[in-house]
């Protein structure tokens, strides 16, 4: 499958990646396409969304990563000199950053080049294929990078056409920006294809609306003030009803070099070296100077970020998914002992003495995907978005808020989800009562790393606590639960009105 669709797919959208940084793709796609007869072929209307479905590429970049540090999973501490950075690092663990310095989370570029494209579809001449079906599937792209901006800062302008001019959020309110997702997806869930296949492979199906649907429901209390465990439930039951997926039996298939024969993973990014590469380098950021020597990759490694030591400790040592993270005594290709930088054995600990002054072999390392030998620093693999295992999850803990009494139905699901990471799977490893408190530490083996711990510490209440080299609660006013508009964007734009706090 990874010669054929993967391949396929990427190559579509390579022309538009690649053209991003040297031109203006969008004005090169109105200028190429004859209204009178482009886009009566299937080859000619994937050449058409291709720049739409490109925007995926940023899906994981640098401030995804930066991002994940306000978790309680992820950091990156201040080794030396190196990654000090002014101290920024350190800000973004303890919940003290600026508005200057902020992850960037403004998606407005991919919100223009899928409104450019929904615009070309809504006025061209041509009687494109499927059209409904692919303007479905643009909107739901849009609605899936706005919901990206309303978790991570709250109000933003909304704009739905192509058209000149600054916009504003002036009277737009963080439930404005939840009322527009969640009708966009309403409007779109029955157009889309149920299909899932090589030919839908990475495409917003009816599955990827409903899990997205289901993820805006699950945090309709931090949105909107008002929950929607009911609503988030239905959605996780459409796509279990569906019977498209299934929980793979070994859950590192979702994560291989070749995870395009996952039946587990619902939307992906198909990230690809020489046709779809983006920011996807967790390992150049995270390994030590000398761990590409085992890989043989072809990058240097940066020596950075790492996980919490706390949350690594969480782990059962018997769960395969401790194995996410690299630690321990690192070895070369022929077996034989690497070394640090000051000659010594190469042997990383988990544990970090000094948040400030961390030394080049503290803190355990990424090592979800799979490396690949003789690789490069962008990744291969694909990257899930959605995994059937978050609809699981979910689907138990929206059971678990409605009503105590379905507490064994849902311990049920999570240990069904648990189950498979352990050889053997003995009744000491059972979750035996279900409670917030355990459901969210689950979340948390399972997801660490995809992107999903801040919005779930967020839901949980936690995202305020302390935790390892974060000593202080954060403020009441918890203005630090959303980002900053990036001030690069203020200074474009004045109409634009600042969250609180910043």
């Amino acid at each position: 499958m990874k010669n054929i669709n993967k391949l396929a797919f990427a190559t579509l959208f390579a022309t538009s990646v690649f053209s991003m940084s040297c031109t203006d793709l969008d004005e090169r796609l109105y200028s190429v396409i004859p209204q009178d007869k482009f886009g009566t072929t299937t080859e000619e209307i994937n050449a058409l969304i291709g720049p739409a479905y490109g925007t995926l590429v940023n899906w994981v970049n640098d401030q995804f990563w930066y991002a994940q540090v306000s978790s309680d999973e992820y950091m990156i501490p201040a080794r030396g000199l190196d990654w000090l950075s002014g101290g920024i690092y350190l800000r973004y663990q303890r919940h003290e950053w600026r508005a200057e310095e902020c992850p960037n989370l403004w998606h407005f570029t991919d919100v223009t080049t899928i409104n450019k494209t929904l615009n070309l579809l809504e006025t061209t001449t041509v009687v494109v294929q499927d059209k409904e079906r692919i303007m479905a599937e643009l909107r739901g792209l849009r609605a899936l990078w706005y919901f990206v901006m309303l978790d991570g800062i709250g109000s933003v302008p909304i704009v739905t056409k192509y058209e000149e001019g600054l916009p504003t959020n002036k009277d737009v309110t963080r439930k404005d920006v939840y009322d527009f997702v969640e009708e966009e997806l309403l409007a779109i869930k029955d157009q889309l294809t149920e299909e899932v296949s090589t030919t839908t492979y990475g495409k917003f199906t009816k599955w990827a609306c409903y899990t997205l649907m289901a993820k805006l429901y699950i945090n309709a209390e931090v949105y909107t003030g008002t929950p929607q465990w009911e609503k988030a439930l239905d959605c996780c039951n459409k796509v279990i009803e569906g019977g498209k997926y299934i929980l793979e039996p070994d859950i590192n298939t979702n994560f291989k070099v070749k995870n395009e024969g996952s039946k587990e993973n619902i939307l992906i990014v198909p990230y690809d070296y020489n046709y779809f590469r983006g920011y996807f380098i967790p390992y150049q950021m995270s390994w030590h100077y000398s761990s590409n020597k085992t890989f043989d990759f072809d990058c240097d490694c940066w020596n950075g970020p790492c996980a919490v030591p706390g949350f690594v400790h969480k782990y059962d040592d018997d769960d395969v998914r401790k194995k996410w993270f690299m630690y321990g005594q690192q070895y070369g290709p022929s077996g034989e002992k690497l070394k640090d930088r000051n000659g010594n054995d190469l042997n990383i600990t988990i544990d970090i003495v000094d948040f400030e002054n961390a030394t080049e072999v503290e803190g355990a390392r990424l090592y979800k995907w799979e490396p690949e030998k003789g690789g490069h620093n962008h990744l291969n693999n694909d990257f899930a978005i959605f995994r059937y295992s978050d609809i699981l999850l979910m689907k138990a803990e929206c059971m678990l808020r409605i009503s105590d009494a379905n507490e064994p139905e849902a311990r049920a699901i999570v240990n069904e989800v648990r189950s498979r990471n352990f050889n053997p799977w003995t009744e000491d490893k059972e979750i035996k009562k279900l409670t917030l408190e355990n459901l969210l530490d689950e979340r948390g083996f399972e997801f660490v790393f995809e992107g999903w711990r801040r919005n779930d510490q967020i839901r949980f209440g936690t995202f305020g606590d302390t935790w390892d080299f974060k000593p202080n609660k954060d403020d009441p006013d918890k203005h630090t639960w959303v980002f900053p508009i990036p001030l690069a964007e203020i200074q474009k734009n004045p109409s634009l009105v600042q969250n609180k706090g910043y």
